[in-house]
């Protein structure tokens, strides 16, 4: 979920400070390259929650309805989370998983050449619909369309990629609400016009902890949310997700957007 400069999780700033300084760091204060990946695996995705089964659902129906063929596709702050690159892989020419994290950039080109078992019930959910059931080796797919990119979040490209995901970024680099619209703006801009894309956030986050360490979020509201993501988008459909029990301590809910960027 991480999203940093580099987890979700992202992309964040491409000059990290050291260490968390003030009580509302920004993105820039955050050691991202301490971000553990394998203990936030562990923690978010070991096993698949019913939260997460339901917004892959609906990320899967979203693409499969959107009638992409041979995209260039794009899955801002990967983190350590390999779903949202899965939903996107029957209609991709092209996969570009864009992370800052040195840790979690090195560990998300060991999955991509070769994923973990654990994703292996998050393919078979997207194999439920029949434009991802006729993929039979979403594994070396991956591997064969997958491209881990370090790069920040706030310097991604204009109108660089046509369908994409940024999940559990926004509210996830930062204490800072600016940034985490400016986060919200910059993938937007970053798919062509009329391109499918889906957002996941956590509404109400505090912070979050990854192994021993703690990582700042915003506490984003769904009306700020939506009215961030209205700007650049349009057949917008909003829906939120109040997991059972919580998947942690200091946070409302999940809220999922799909849409397409306006021009």
């Amino acid at each position: 979920m991480a999203l940093s400069p580099a987890t979700g999780g992202g992309c964040g700033e491409s000059t990290p400070r050291s260490p968390i300084q003030s009580p509302r760091p920004v993105n820039s204060d955050v050691e991202w390259d301490s971000f553990d990946p394998q203990a936030y695996v562990r923690h978010n995705y070991a096993d698949l929650r019913s939260d997460d089964r339901e917004i892959l659902c609906r990320i899967r129906d979203f693409f499969a309805e959107a009638k992409l063929s041979d995209a260039r596709c794009v899955d801002v702050g990967s983190g350590a989370n390999l779903y949202p690159a899965l939903s996107l892989l029957p209609f991709a020419k092209a996969v570009d998983l864009c992370e800052w994290s040195t840790a979690n950039v090195n560990w998300l080109r060991a999955q991509v050449d070769s994923y973990d078992e654990l994703w292996d019930p998050y393919w078979q959910v997207c194999a439920e619909h029949p434009a991802y059931a006729a993929l039979a080796d979403p594994r070396r797919r991956l591997a064969q369309v997958g491209r881990v990119v370090r790069a920040s979040v706030f310097t991604l490209p204009r109108h660089a990629w046509s369908a994409g995901t940024m999940f559990f970024v926004a509210c996830s680099i930062s204490a800072d609400r600016g940034e985490a619209e400016h986060a919200i703006g910059r993938f937007l801009d970053a798919l062509r016009p009329g391109s499918p894309f889906a957002v996941t956030v956590m509404l109400g986050s505090l912070g979050y902890s990854v192994g021993r360490r703690m990582f700042p979020a915003v506490a984003l509201q769904r009306a700020d949310v939506v009215a961030s993501i209205a700007t650049g988008a349009y057949d917008l459909d909003v829906h939120e997700v109040r997991p059972k029990p919580p998947l942690r301590d200091g946070y409302l809910s999940m809220l999922l957007a799909t849409g397409r960027t306006r021009g």
